[in-house]
């Protein structure tokens, strides 16, 4: 029973994460086209950070190299044609270290393993995050086992050498992914002053060693780039998804705000990022409201009450300050971080359903975070079929094999979200960056134009413009140089001096 317990699981996970291919068969996602190129490029001169100069404002690819290192042993041949679902294998193995901890602390309970796999399941993060080639997955697993492991350190008194594997998962943690970085060390510092333990602050400085160790010293290139992006986003938060024209000091008028914005100015925006942060995962926030099963309940191993429900607020609480505190927002985008809660509080509600002495109002709970995860899925679903940046439907991707026939030259975006995907599939160099390291270069055009889009042009010899009807206002427009427009249904781009290439 077991086993067809959690095949049925894997299965309903694996449909509702590869739906979203099924509905956009040409691509998904915005980084999934850059890890492609850096992983092909690495694979193909073996030089390490590999350079692709497509990016004209990437100045080092100082990017933490583990995940596309990992990606690049695998066969050219599974790679090139099972890249898009990667993701999803990383995150069913993330699920089964989650059934496989139920099962061990539930004492084998099927009824906790189904309540706590089918949450994580639907988990409208999961869905949403790993349509695309990306380390966060790999990154959250890193943490998971990372935290697991310092829960039997803790319960069992393990020998002190136990440490080195810790700190060589947290080494892992730093050369995978920057803000699952910032989660851990948050994470660490909060336990050390809740439990009144040094070795958990000692993780901060012990976890920068042993990245600095792995990577035979690259690991100061990438504090050196993380440090770059946060200074980055730092003064350019209040314009994450912001209209990079209409929002312009050039070419707006200092009223409009595009609707899909992050930060939105007032009640509107408060409004959103509360819808976003449950939305995207709301079991998460469920399962912060079982604390108060903490004095009802005795586990064996202390896996709970304590140390997950600790750690699960804590994640929680930081997606909650990255997203309403001004001064860390600039650590990303405050939603993401609920990713990292998604085995916490599956891990949570399965374990408190074992436990519970009141089981009729915890399975109330359990039915509720189910029933608000498919709900989030079934919004992100609607969503994605009306998203025209994120998807490459039919005419994009006709459009993109018509720019790939033209001469070589600078490719602009706007929306930006097509850079990436416009640089792997036509060969152009397009003009953008914010990948490893140079974020100065790129301020002038992203996220919004401080400078004339006629003088961009000619300062970096942008030879296409690749948009949508209507993206562009009338007066960006009347600045473009004389130049030829093709078109296919929604999507346009323009050839500025074709005769001269």
């Amino acid at each position: 029973m077991l086993i067809l317990l959690v095949i049925t699981l894997a299965t309903v996970a694996v449909i509702l994460r590869f739906l979203p291919h099924y509905i956009s068969a040409k691509g998904l996602g915005v980084d999934h086209w850059f890890w492609k190129a850096y992983i092909e490029e690495y694979r193909r001169n073996r030089i390490f950070p590999p350079v692709l100069p497509q990016y004209i404002f990437d100045q080092h690819q100082w990017y933490p190299p583990f995940f596309p290192l990992l990606m690049a042993k695998l066969s050219s041949g599974f790679f090139d044609r099972w890249s898009h679902i990667i993701a999803i294998i990383i995150d069913m193995i993330r699920m089964l270290l989650l059934i496989l901890i139920t099962h061990y602390e539930c004492g084998g309970s099927l009824a906790s393993i189904a309540i706590a796999g089918i949450i994580y399941a639907t988990a409208p993060i999961q869905i949403f995050y790993n349509i695309q080639l990306n380390p966060r997955g790999l990154g959250a697993l890193f943490l998971d086992s990372m935290l697991i492991m310092l829960l039997f350190i803790y319960n069992y008194h393990a020998p002190f050498w136990v440490w080195i594997f810790v700190l060589f998962l947290s080494g892992l943690i730093l050369l995978t992914h920057k803000m699952t970085t910032q989660l851990f060390w948050f994470i660490a510092l909060c336990c050390s002053i809740i439990y009144r333990d040094w070795l958990f602050l000692l993780l901060i400085p012990g976890s920068m060693a042993a990245a600095m160790i792995l990577s035979k010293g690259f690991y100061w290139k990438i504090l050196r780039a993380h440090w770059d992006i946060i200074s980055f986003w730092n003064r350019n938060w209040r314009w994450i998804g912001a209209d990079s024209i209409r929002e312009s000091p050039i070419y707006g008028g200092g009223k409009y705000e595009r609707p899909n914005k992050l930060h939105l100015k007032g009640f509107k925006g408060l409004f959103k990022h509360a819808f976003w942060l449950f939305g995207f995962n709301p079991s998460a926030w469920i399962a912060c409201l079982l604390i108060y099963e903490r004095l009802h309940m005795d586990s064996p191993l202390l896996l709970y009450p304590s140390y997950i429900i600790v750690w699960l607020l804590l994640a929680c609480i930081f997606a909650l300050i990255t997203t309403y505190v001004s001064s860390l927002k600039c650590l990303g985008a405050g939603y993401l971080y609920t990713y990292n809660t998604s085995l916490l509080s599956s891990l949570l509600i399965g374990i408190t359903f074992c436990y519970s002495k009141i089981p009729a109002f915890t399975m109330y709970f359990s039915l509720l975070a189910i029933v608000l995860n498919i709900a989030g899925v079934l919004i992100f679903y609607r969503k994605l079929m009306a998203d025209k940046e994120m998807r490459v439907n039919q005419n994009f991707d006709n459009i993109l094999q018509k720019l790939s026939k033209l001469p070589k030259g600078v490719v602009m975006c706007l929306p930006a979200k097509w850079y990436d995907v416009t640089a792997y599939k036509t060969g152009h160099p397009v003009l953008y960056g914010a990948h490893g390291y140079g974020f100065k270069l790129i301020e002038p055009t992203f996220p919004r134009f401080l400078l004339p889009v006629n003088e961009i042009i000619n300062r970096y010899n942008v030879k296409y413009l690749l948009t949508m009807k209507e993206f562009l206002p009338d007066n960006f427009i009347a600045e473009l140089p004389a130049s030829i427009i093709i078109e296919e249904g929604e999507y346009e781009f323009y050839c500025f001096n074709l005769k001269d290439n």
